[in-house]
């Protein structure tokens, strides 16, 4: 990955972490950041969800460009797996969940919010579990991170849906993990001598 193109998925990821960040201030006063998960931070027929949704969109394509250009530091699996997750997100601000508060919405549309949400989940997993599989036997932080990624995702994930009083806190650490991983490999990815690295004119 050339130093441009990781410079655009850095910027990429930082609008979205931007946009997720902010939409609380847009939202109605009922949400509630350390109750409400992120992804109803775009719920359907909600006054400002359009940008939690940006956020998410921003999130996919800056893992859209990153995955097409990790090359074989990723391998297959990584890369594929990874395209998912960027596709899930992207579906996330398609089908939107349904408000908090009990308002009207689609129950169909809600359904494929969750199903992409778990979607995500898992192919962040896989992901990250393909990268430090092709990674080998190399030692160090970034392994560390991995390692990170791998045990936290899922853990989480469990603890959004059995302990939803505190679902915005534990959701919004799986998005905190994302986003770090994401930008750690793309600064990786940039480096001359990074393994497997795409060549770019």
């Amino acid at each position: 990955m050339s130093r441009p193109t990781a410079a655009v998925v850095l910027a990429l990821l930082a609008m979205a972490a931007a946009c997720l960040a902010l939409a609380p201030l847009v939202l109605p006063d009922s949400y509630e950041v350390l109750r409400q998960p992120v992804t109803r931070a775009g719920a359907q027929g909600v006054p400002g969800a359009w940008l939690a949704r940006t956020g998410y969109v921003l999130l996919g394509l800056a893992v859209l460009v990153e995955a097409a250009r990790a090359g074989e530091a990723w391998g297959p699996v990584g890369r594929a797996a990874h395209a998912v997750y960027a596709t899930a997100m992207v579906c996330l601000a398609v089908f939107s969940a349904s408000p908090w508060y009990g308002g009207p919405g689609d129950t169909v549309e809600a359904s494929l919010h969750t199903w992409a949400a778990t979607v995500a989940v898992g192919a962040f997993f896989v992901g990250v579990l393909g990268v430090r599989i092709q990674r080998g036997r190399r030692p160090g932080r970034i392994a560390v991170l991995d390692v990170v990624a791998l045990a936290g995702a899922p853990v989480l994930a469990l603890a959004a849906e059995t302990m939803p009083g505190g679902a915005g806190v534990t959701e919004r650490l799986i998005f905190v993990i994302g986003f770090t991983w994401y930008g750690v490999e793309a600064v990786r990815l940039s480096h001359p001598d990074a393994p497997g690295r795409v060549r770019e004119i």
